[in-house]
């Protein structure tokens, strides 16, 4: 399986310039930003950014130059926000990265970072094929080198630590790129600091031009993003590595997925002295382990799964009642809230209830056609969703097949009603606002939801990203190019079609 690093320079370009890559967070299908990646890839082709189509306001001056999506995390008070980033600053980004030098130091430099192999790396970007797409191959590759490869180590050793970064996003020192990329010696060297040919001077630059000049954090839902991330933690990778030899500790495996390690060990305290060198090396690069979930374990085969995946295997009952099966789902949600299990079995239901209404005919009875107390249904899914977040696209995918099966319009309407006032309680939901309004278009089109997607969609002009920093020509150029596929738009039926369900696909890591 190819990694991005496989890439030539130009296949990299174009792979980061895809949309699904752009923003790698759910969006109903109505929303493109395709056309405007390839207008701007066009326009600022050899150009500087801010020298050749800037104006006299510094773009770090503004707080709102990317459009931030709030979702709510747990069904409480806590949050993410999901960026799309300004698609000019990102093109440029994109355009810097993949110069033909910089980018073979980027490769060079993660060359030396996977030289020890005790300690491996499973979640670079990996390409697309003819048979998967890009996230596809990316669960795959989580399956096959994380999750198998934990279970073979059975073989050889005895203990497992499981441990990960607290908010590693939100926490990554932006200095830390450059330290990463030219070695933090070279790095803090004053004649190197501004040095625009250190590539990594140039992503932390990018960085805080789009965060209010800020060092602190780099926007989450953008698979570039995630490469950035993979050039800290491979730097923490190297870090480690030395720290080790210099203990002389010989006697391990490491699987690493983005801040997730698993420290394969003989024993506990072996484990114990990797995880301590392990933390004060991430401490060097402004992370800290989240003792939360740190967690220790001598069965390396369960091990190897997660809790949730656990807990399905020995409580999973096949039914054929639909309301048992969906109280099984919530069951599941609150012993293992968010998880990857709970997600993969709702999308299992939504393509279950899709498969049921094309098996449908027209000359079938009243009865084969029914299900039984659909707004029942719709109550589990919404409470469902209320306490577990990254349901929303398949809870709303799920509700659009049900409520089809209430004839009172009027009741319909008053169910979609009681749904947003339920989550009305919960703070930050725009997330959640742009899959309600995909669920209600077509059920009552005077309803309003809050966030500046959601304008797009019933065609208010608004900006989405702070462009006065940019001159007239490109300001125009992307707030006159449309996100809204408005063909798609104009053909939605309530339910939900192949197509849309087909995105929502199993990406158990998506929202880890």
């Amino acid at each position: 399986m190819k990694t991005i690093l496989d890439l030539t320079y130009n296949d990299a370009k174009e792979f980061f310039l895809k949309e699904e890559n752009y923003f790698s967070v759910e969006l109903p299908e109505y929303f493109i930003f395709q056309g405007l990646l390839e207008n701007l890839d066009k326009e600022l082709q050899n150009k500087d950014l801010k020298k050749d189509l800037g104006t006299a306001i510094k773009v770090r001056d503004l707080d709102d130059v990317n459009y931030k999506i709030l979702n709510n995390k747990d069904g409480k008070l806590s949050w993410r926000p999901f960026q799309l980033i300004h698609p000019a600053i990102y093109v440029n980004l994109v355009h810097n990265i993949t110069e033909e030098n910089n980018w073979g130091t980027i490769v060079n430099r993660f060359k030396l970072f996977s030289e020890n192999t005790k300690i491996e790396c499973h979640s670079l970007p990996v390409t697309e094929n003819k048979e998967k797409s890009a996230k596809e191959n990316q669960i795959y590759e989580w399956w096959q080198n994380v999750e198998q490869r934990s279970i073979l180590m059975a073989l050889e050793y005895n203990h497992v630590l499981h441990l990960d970064i607290t908010d590693c996003y939100g926490a990554l020192y932006t200095h830390s790129i450059v330290w990463a990329l030219h070695g933090k010696e070279d790095a803090k060297k004053p004649e190197n600091r501004n040095k625009q040919e250190f590539i990594g001077n140039v992503i932390d630059w990018g960085i805080q031009d789009m965060s209010n000049g800020q060092t602190n954090g780099i926007p989450q839902g953008s698979v570039l993003m995630d490469f950035i991330a993979e050039m800290v933690l491979g730097y923490s990778d190297l870090l480690l590595t030395e720290r080790l030899n210099e203990k002389g500790i010989t006697d391990y495996k490491i699987i690493r997925y983005r801040d997730d390690y698993r420290i394969f060990t003989k024993n506990a305290q072996q484990s114990a002295e990797i995880a301590k060198e392990l933390s004060e090396v991430l401490s060097s690069l402004n992370f800290k382990v989240n003792n939360g979930k740190t967690v220790s374990n001598n069965d390396l085969v369960l091990g190897a799964l997660k809790p949730d995946k656990i807990h399905w295997i020995y409580n999973k009952r096949k039914t054929e009642n639909i309301q048992k099966w969906l109280l099984q789902l919530y069951v599941l949600g609150e012993h293992f809230p968010n998880s990857g299990t709970l997600y993969k079995e709702v999308k299992h239901f939504l393509d279950w209830l899709k498969k049921r209404e094309d098996s449908i005919k027209e000359n079938d009875s009243e009865e084969n056609k029914a299900i039984n107390h659909p707004d029942v249904l719709i109550s589990i899914l919404i409470n469902l969703a209320y306490n577990n977040p990254r349901l929303y696209p398949l809870v709303t995918g799920s509700i659009s097949f049900l409520i089809t099966k209430i004839e009172d319009v009027q009741y319909q309407k008053d169910i979609i009603t009681k749904i947003r006032k339920k989550f009305e309680q919960l703070p930050n939901t725009n997330y959640l606002d742009v899959w309600l309004q995909r669920l209600t278009l077509n059920i009552d089109k005077d309803l309003s939801y809050s966030g500046k997607l959601c304008e797009k969609v019933i065609g208010n002009e608004m900006p989405i990203w702070n462009s006065d920093w940019l001159n007239i020509k490109i300001k125009k150029l992307i707030e006159n190019t449309s996100i809204i596929d408005v063909d798609k738009l104009e053909k939605l039926e309530v339910s939900f079609s192949e197509s849309e369900i087909n995105e929502l696909g199993d990406y158990d890591k998506l929202f880890s």
